[in-house]
């Protein structure tokens, strides 16, 4: 298990109940069925203007996980996130150890 920080994009026209539910959805792929201990730290940036635009949207939702991950799942996870729609993008980098 090693420490990883998942940032995601979620599109800004979201409402806010399936804003959360996607949040939280992405959270059970991280650590699915983890208790509370093993949880994934969320940092909600909020809503951010893109650098460029993205499927003609010019703003998004950012949030930041902080999670210790099996690598072997990495792949599972990154599909996951790359058949979810309402996700602009994402990105998974691995922590550099102090």
């Amino acid at each position: 298990m090693r420490e990883y920080e998942v940032t995601i994009i979620v599109q800004p026209q979201l409402e806010e109940t399936a804003r959360n539910e996607l949040i939280a959805r992405v959270s059970d792929w991280l650590v699915p069925g983890a208790e509370e201990a093993n949880k994934p730290v969320e940092n909600h940036w909020g809503s951010r203007r893109l650098a460029y635009p993205i499927r003609k949207f010019t703003d998004g939702y950012y949030v930041m996980y902080e999670a210790n991950l099996d690598s072997t799942r990495i792949g599972e996870i990154e599909r996951n996130m790359q058949y979810s729609e309402d996700l602009l993008r994402y990105m998974i980098v691995r922590k550099e150890e102090a």
